[in-house]
């Protein structure tokens, strides 16, 4: 925090949470560009809740840190964060003549406008929609300066203005026709809020589509189980089932655990599986079991926030998708992920889907089940490029419905391991050509095309060759003209021919260097490739597959069936 506020200051108040949306950025910018005298005088009160910043340059930090950053020692300033409505603006009628910012760039109906312009205080406003009418509707005139919004130095000048004509008189409406625009308002508010439930009324509760939540429990999960489940309890949405499967737990605590889980919630459903099948054969046994219109898979360090059935279900009602994907909170941090839907090129190159937290429909699960491979950590992701593949409707929910106990980093791992390469390759080779979206398969000519662009223009071994002899030649040249030079008889050597030389040896040397790195990142690649190759071929499935073949030359059969 900056040094104590001094005597005599003008007080400059930041109105509103404390957010980009809310013009919080303009603001600051503005404030350091103002004239160094004018800085001295002035004493910024940031009146508003603290909050996490979320543009990609900002999102590390909270609006506090923000503006510690920023403003630093140079301004004399405080953040007042805890205060209520009727609080701030109690402080606001306690200063001597403030001025009041309101820089929101976004058209709407401010209550801050409302509210301040209820005050006899200075106010400098962004011009955008929302604001002017506002104002109009308390019959507020006086004492306003705009700016242009999201443009610091037209604050800026405004600010300035707002100083120079410092202190201004601001005279406001009677109580009692304050009192009287407040009720209309009110009720002008109840009557939209009346209408919008009239037309959901009208909407048939049985529209409301089943969700079933299937979770997955193995093992080492127990301390995270009553949580998660107790998170599904709290949830406001009724239409729902829980089946919760223990994947074949080995640890007798573990197995504890989920017989106390089934004893506090008698209403789910609890199966114990013999043997460990991983995740995707752990869904699948669920989904035979469930009846929702909507599946939801979790596993245990997955905690639905409040109202997320409801989110999912609104989003899945109203979208008509197959998959509704939302952003995710990771506890501990305010770092939030999200999946929205991609090329299927990108979609191998990293799994940016991360999370299973998605809802699915059970029309699209139907057509396409878990991978039941043990080794696939997250099999919820060939499901999901199997329906970008196929041009299935995926939509984004732009805010977090939960939140991920981060102890298992490799859950969430976003760098598919060759094997899981593999694997979605099949997947994706048991679709029908005549299934596949026109729009992925002209990506995929598109990097095809792209790949072999490349390989065309990647430098030979020929090519390196010729430089080097070139090099070569052009180095015994130089050594030559140096032992020419270095005679007796020749006192006038050209050095201008023996620099120009160097530098054309120079230069190709550079090349030669250039295209032996790209080669050896081309043999690497081919190396690794070789090393994939291997690896399937010596694979259970591909032994299976030669001798197959063999059965199939010895009984007469055409390789084709």
């Amino acid at each position: 925090m900056s040094s104590k506020k001094e005597s005599k200051t003008l007080d400059i108040i930041f109105f509103g949470r404390l957010e980009e949306r809310k013009g919080l950025c303009t603001f600051i910018e503005a404030v350091k560009q103002l004239d160094p005298g004018i800085v001295k005088k002035i004493h910024i009160t940031f009146l508003g809740k603290v909050v996490p910043l979320y543009s990609a340059d900002l999102k590390e930090l909270n609006s506090e840190q923000y503006i510690n950053r920023e403003l630093g020692s140079e301004f004399s300033y405080k953040i007042i964060a805890n205060f209520f409505s009727k609080q701030a603006n109690e402080y606001i009628k306690s200063l001597d003549h403030p001025i009041v910012c309101l820089t929101s760039p976004q058209e709407n109906f401010p209550n801050a406008a409302l509210e301040m312009g209820q005050i006899p205080v200075v106010l400098v406003v962004s011009d955008t929609g929302g604001f002017r009418e506002t104002l109009q509707h308390v019959r507020r005139t006086s004492g306003l300066y705009w700016f242009r919004p999201k443009d610091s130095l037209s604050l800026a000048e405004s600010i300035e203005e707002a100083i120079a004509n410092h202190p201004e008189e601001i005279p406001v409406v009677a109580k009692e026709t304050l009192q009287q625009i407040n009720s209309d308002l009110l009720d002008r508010k109840l009557s939209y809020i009346e209408r919008a439930f009239s037309q959901a009324a009208l909407e048939p509760t049985t529209a409301r589509p089943k969700i079933t939540i299937c979770l997955n429990y193995y093992n080492n999960q127990a301390g995270n189980l009553i949580d998660c489940l107790t998170r599904i309890e709290s949830q406001s949405y009724e239409n729902m089932e829980i089946i919760v499967v223990d994947d074949g737990s080995k640890d007798e605590y573990a197995k504890d655990y989920l017989e106390h889980a089934a004893d506090l919630f008698c209403d789910y459903k609890f199966l114990r599986l013999d043997h460990h099948g991983g995740l995707g054969s752990s869904f699948n046994k669920a989904l035979e079991l469930s009846s929702g219109d909507y599946c939801l898979f979790l596993q245990p360090n997955v905690l639905l926030l409040p109202y997320a059935l409801e989110r999912f279900a609104e989003a899945a009602q109203k979208s008509h998708a197959d998959i509704i994907t939302c952003a995710r909170k990771e506890i501990g941090s305010e770092k939030i992920v999200s999946f929205s839907g991609g090329a299927i090129p990108l979609l191998f190159k990293s799994n940016s889907y991360e999370g299973v937290c998605s809802l699915f429909s059970r029309s699209l699960l139907e057509v396409f089940r878990h991978s039941e491979s043990i080794d696939i950590s997250n099999p919820a992701w060939e499901i999901v490029v199997a329906a970008t593949a196929t041009g299935r409707k995926i939509v984004y929910f732009p805010y977090p419905l939960y939140e991920y106990r981060g102890q298992d980093e490799s859950f969430f791992d976003t760098i598919p391991t060759l094997r899981e390469q593999y694997s979605v390759r099949q997947y994706l080779a048991t679709i029908p050509p005549s299934d596949w979206s026109a729009r992925q398969i002209y990506l995929l000519l598109t990097a095809v095309q792209q790949l072999q662009y490349e390989r065309q223009n990647s430098p030979t071994q020929y090519e390196v060759n010729w430089l080097r002899e070139k090099i070569s030649s052009l180095e015994s040249q130089l050594q030559q003209e140096h032992s020419d030079w270095q005679k007796p008889a020749d006192l006038s050597p050209d050095l201008q021919k023996l620099d120009y030389m160097n530098e054309e040896a120079e230069q190709l040397r550079s090349l030669a260097s250039s295209l032996e790195k790209q080669i050896k990142d081309r043999e690497y690649q081919v190396a690794q490739a070789i090393d994939r190759l291997a690896a399937i071929e010596t694979s259970k499935f591909w032994r299976m597959r030669k001798i197959w073949f063999k059965i199939k030359r010895k009984i007469g059969l055409p390789d084709n069936e």
